[in-house]
């Protein structure tokens, strides 16, 4: 049997300078540059900023990108 961790709710996701910025719910914030993610490093800003919030993750439908909270709570920001 698995647990499932309920992680605080997700209020925000932005990209800024370079950086995609991901506000919670408890007032944590996750930042990382994209140039960590090779499926967000080198895309226009226009699809950078068009982020889908969802209960498990953030997807970047543009760009065939997804996180999960978890992952990036954690320090993990997709593939290099």
């Amino acid at each position: 049997m698995s647990a499932v961790v309920d992680l605080p709710a997700c209020v925000r996701a932005v990209y800024r300078q370079g950086h995609i910025c991901v506000s919670y719910a408890d007032g944590n914030e996750v930042r990382f540059p994209i140039s960590v993610n090779r499926r967000l490093r080198g895309q226009p800003e226009e699809k950078l900023n068009r982020i889908e919030i969802g209960h498990y993750g953030l997807c970047w439908p543009d760009l065939d990108e997804d996180l999960s909270h978890a992952g990036l709570r954690a320090g993990r920001f997709g593939q290099p």
